[in-house]
């Protein structure tokens, strides 16, 4: 029985490897399906002539095939997620180069493969492309002309060279556009694939709006478009008439993270909360660590730069004050509060300063009063070391949000 088991532990495979996700753009038919038909990991024929493609992992699988992310009765698995770069025209195919059921066996355990195709096409748009032709002629036709739905509202430059310029553009959308919602059925399954935790939102609540982050690559007279990132926003009521907008699902794909295009999208949807009376301020649902730190940086860039800490000279800083910054620069209290604290840290010259002290009290106070109900039910000496090493995981993360500036 073990021989068998060790046997059969050899048919597992970790989906987050085996999922293999592509933006494609094409001039030619042939040259997306040779992109297509192309073997993971050969370089040379990773891209066909003709034909560009992005190809990445997912970071979770588990909503799809499980908690431990494994899928059993396959050797050689591939799951290949195609999307039309821009429109995300979908075609979906499995490959491998066995499949247990194949294998003649004498034990007496009956073994039998994995439903790949039935999870995966559940949390798919139901206009997949049913065959590769039809998606190569998608592709070829989206690379030419497709374009964003909703409205542009901003942009900003990328790099550019004598042959290709590159721009890239936030569109603003709703669900009561039809052409928006579709687009938001397509791009849906990316949060499931890359946000922990996260779950499709409901799109009959009109409350719901779509910021989409697209790249522009003009050549030779000729504009494709290719989905880099987005953020769902949802706008809740704020007593008296207006509204309190919460980010709810941020991301940029793996192929455009560390290019500045978070931080691009976070400070416009920041600006454009600013700039409307109808919002009392902008907060975020469940951030990631990730997140928290394009967010302290974009935040604190902005409100040195609108020199917000002018009157703050020391850690006793009233709670009136913290308010009054807040509702100025429409940040949360939690926000702000972090924000004041980095600027106070990036004031102090020493941590043997009295200013360091006073400092190390605010800060400390602040973890105290929002961990309470943990902290009470610790013995004192266990909360004192607890708060101490809240304060020094603060600080270090403070310092180096700072550096970054």
């Amino acid at each position: 029985m073990d021989s068998e088991l060790a046997a059969a532990s050899q048919w597992a495979t970790e989906s987050n490897a085996a999922v293999f996700i592509r933006l494609i753009s094409g001039e030619t038919e042939s040259g997306v399906v040779q992109a297509m038909d192309s073997e993971e990991g050969d370089e040379e024929n990773e891209e066909g002539e003709g034909a560009d493609v992005i190809e990445f992992h997912p970071e979770f699988t588990y909503p799809i095939y499980g908690e431990h992310e494994r899928i059993f009765g396959y050797k050689g698995l591939s799951i290949n997620l195609n999307y039309a770069a821009g429109s995300l025209a979908t075609y979906f195919n499995i490959k491998y180069t066995k499949r247990i059921e194949q294998m003649e066996s004498t034990s007496a355990v009956a073994l039998k493969a994995d439903d790949i195709d039935t999870p995966m096409r559940q949390i798919l748009a139901d206009s997949v492309c049913a065959t590769q032709s039809e998606f190569a002629q998608q592709v070829v036709r989206d690379t030419r002309v497709f374009r964003p739905s909703g409205r542009k509202v901003h942009e900003y430059a990328g790099r550019s060279s004598q042959t290709e310029q590159l721009r890239y553009e936030i569109y603003s959308s709703s669900f009561n556009d039809t052409e928006s919602a579709k687009y938001h059925e397509r791009m849906q399954a990316f949060v499931l694939f890359f946000i922990e935790g996260a779950q499709f939102i409901d799109t009959s609540d009109e409350r719901w709006h779509v910021y989409t982050v697209f790249e522009r690559l003009d050549m030779n007279g000729q504009t494709s478009y290719s989905l880099v990132g987005f953020s769902t926003v949802y706008n809740f009521y704020c007593w008296p008439d207006r509204k309190r907008a919460r980010i709810s699902q941020f991301l940029v794909l793996p192929p455009f993270q560390g290019q500045g295009h978070g931080s691009a999208l976070y400070s416009y949807i920041h600006a454009m909360v600013l700039g409307s009376s109808d919002y009392a301020d902008l907060s975020v649902e469940d951030p990631s660590e990730a997140f928290d730190d394009m967010r302290d940086r974009n935040d604190m860039r902005y409100l040195l730069k609108h020199n917000a800490f002018a009157h703050i000279k020391g850690a006793c800083v009233e709670q009136s004050a913290i308010s009054e910054l807040q509702h100025k620069h429409k940040l949360s209290r939690r926000q702000m509060t972090r924000c004041i604290e980095m600027a106070l840290l990036k004031m102090i010259k020493s941590v043997k300063s009295q200013e360091f002290g006073e400092f190390r009290l605010f800060v400390k106070r602040r973890i105290y009063a929002q961990n309470m109900d943990l902290l009470q039910a610790l013995d004192p000496d266990e909360r004192k070391q607890k708060v101490a090493e809240s304060f020094a995981s603060v600080v270090d993360g403070y310092r180096r949000v700072l550096s970054l500036l």
